[in-house]
């Protein structure tokens, strides 16, 4: 069984917390040795506010001549930045003398939500419930990633997974048709791409989870492009084999580096949801050759950097199919993927804790050719949302997103979630409720309040039992999935359940009696600790 993992550990913070900025700082300034590694370059800046507080920020080398600092803080107001290197005041002034914080962000950061852990939170204590899909890379045949990140936005989209891909120049570590590029820096056209992406999901609406390194990069078994790498001795690298990626010193300190430089220029962005340490490390070399152990200790150094120097404390985790279930120690919420055509059976039997945030950060067909694409979709998203996952299950395919017009779909689900409040239910349970005449279901519930799809072959009537609603009048919204269109009206709870008119074939209902609560709502609370023995058969928790 795999221990849910712990709850985030730092920085603590009493919610709401409200910041200001973001106020970048920059210096013109150059230095001997290598300007991303901060054994060599530890370049800082302090900025000093009205009433003598510091705050320190790492510095970051812009791709010219010049150092940025960005500073987001919780008092708004002037400060004066001064930058230090290797802990040495410098000479160099900022170009302006002064920054000022004066911008409230409007919700802060987004985090793990302490009084409700099987949800994400943000610093203005607004739940948040990630919907969305992945968008891992730019395919040559579709728009560009800003232009399909605004699309998404306009759908309802408020979550995303990108990755540091080689193949399209996101890789800092590869350059592309470059090369008289340092070997031993970072290359500023993948961090340039990386600003325009972040930009896009500002403006978008949308969290980004960051994926750092994938496992693609360190196998020669699964989608290999080790034979390829920078690294690889025989590219002139310095690492023999990939397996060792996770253990070698100057493997972990340029990783470090990539970490460094993630945090110092992007960590400020209220648009980054998480660090993804890795993609999928099951399928690296490393895994492969068994060095569990390797993998494990490597995930809970490059976490603990990342949450020493994360002034703002975005959580941290890792992704998998197969994952040995040492992984998850260091991280901050579960990530499993999940690929099969049997998306709606897969809903009925699949349960994932609750004890701290986990949701399906990739799921899709095995075989797309062969489904219907829509329905998949559609059941993925119902399926995390009914039965209280922290997410819905993420839709991989983004391509087929677009070739197919899906949007739709992640509209309607935008609009279910903002008309039943799911988000602040988080202590909601599922309900195995009978639909008669029989008719597939699932349902999400509490004493008062019930969000329900219903898959009927037509419009009919029928009757709900085992919703456990205590008795009385509830508002009702129906949302036809097809079409988006809802209705309201009011009905009425009693000894034997409930009758009810369903105007199209496929809806979600959201039953809401506005009683204030249950008392009991506690005490009902589940909070499972570990992934049940369906997901251990999934491979989800093998050995450690």
């Amino acid at each position: 069984m795999v221990a849910a993992p712990p709850a985030l550990a730092a920085p603590a913070l009493d919610l709401p917390t409200t910041w200001y900025g973001p106020a970048v700082a920059r210096f013109e300034a150059e230095f001997p040795g290598n300007p991303y590694d901060p054994d060599e370059n530890d370049v800082r800046v302090v900025f000093v506010g009205s009433s003598g507080e510091r705050i320190e920020r790492i510095a970051y080398p812009d791709g010219t001549s010049a150092y940025e600092a960005v500073l987001v803080a919780k008092a708004p107001g002037p400060y004066r930045p001064l930058l230090y290197r290797n802990g040495v005041l410098q000479p160099a002034r900022a170009r302006s003398d002064v920054v000022r914080l004066d911008e409230r962000l409007p919700r802060g950061f987004l985090r793990v939500d302490q009084r409700n852990p099987n949800r994400f939170v943000w610093d203005d204590g607004t739940p948040y419930y990630p919907l969305g899909m992945n968008l891992g890379w730019q395919m040559p045949e579709l728009p560009p990633m800003t232009t399909q990140i605004a699309r998404m936005g306009a759908a309802g989209i408020q979550w995303t997974r990108i990755w540091a891909s080689s193949w399209d120049g996101k890789n800092p570590f590869w350059p592309v048709n470059d090369p008289a590029a340092p070997r031993d820096r970072l290359w500023p056209p993948a961090l340039t791409k990386w600003d325009a992406l972040f930009q896009a999901c500002e403006k978008a609406g949308i969290s980004m989870q960051m994926v750092l390194f994938n496992h693609g990069s360190f196998s020669t078994f699964v989608n290999p492009n080790w034979p390829d790498h920078p690294w690889n001795v025989a590219r002139g690298g310095f690492l023999a084999d990939a397996a060792d990626v996770f253990s070698d010193p100057e493997a972990r300190r340029r990783m470090k580096m990539w970490l460094r430089h993630a945090v110092a220029r992007y960590s400020h962005s209220p648009a980054l949801f998480a660090w993804e340490l890795w993609n999928e490390v099951e399928w690296t070399d490393a895994s492969f050759a068994g060095r569990f152990s390797d993998i494990t200790a490597w995930h809970e150094e490059m976490a603990r950097y990342l949450r020493s120097l994360d002034p703002y404390g975005h959580p941290v985790t890792t992704s998998a199919l197969l994952a040995p279930a040492s992984t998850w120690r260091s991280m901050d919420f579960l990530q499993p993927h999940l690929y099969t055509d049997a998306i709606a059976l897969f809903a009925r039997l699949g349960w994932l804790p609750t004890r701290a945030p986990a949701f399906f950060g990739e799921v899709g067909p095995s075989r797309p050719a062969r489904v219907n694409l829509r329905a998949f979709v559609r059941d993925a998203l119902y399926a995390g949302m009914l039965r209280n996952q922290a997410g819905t299950p993420m839709f991989w395919y983004w391509d087929l997103v677009e070739k197919h017009d899906l949007y739709g779909e992640f509209r309607t689900a935008a609009k279910v979630l903002d008309v039943s409040r799911l988000p602040s239910h988080a202590r909601a349970e599922a309900r195995p409720i009978l639909v008669i005449p029989p008719s597939p279901a699932l349902a999400l519930g509490e004493c008062d309040w019930l969000t329900v799809r219903i898959t009927a072959p037509s419009p009919r009537t029928v009757r709900i039992l085992g919703a456990r609603l205590d008795q009385g009048d509830y508002h009702r919204t129906t949302i036809d999935l097809d079409t988006g269109q809802s209705s309201e009206d009011r009905v009425r709870v009693g000894p034997a359940g409930l009758e009810v008119a369903l105007p199209a074939a496929d809806v979600v209902m959201v039953l809401d009696k506005h009683s204030g609560g249950c008392r009991d709502d506690v005490r009902r609370h589940r909070e499972t600790h570990a992934l049940s023995s369906a997901m251990v058969k999934l491979g989800l928790g093998g050995d450690t």
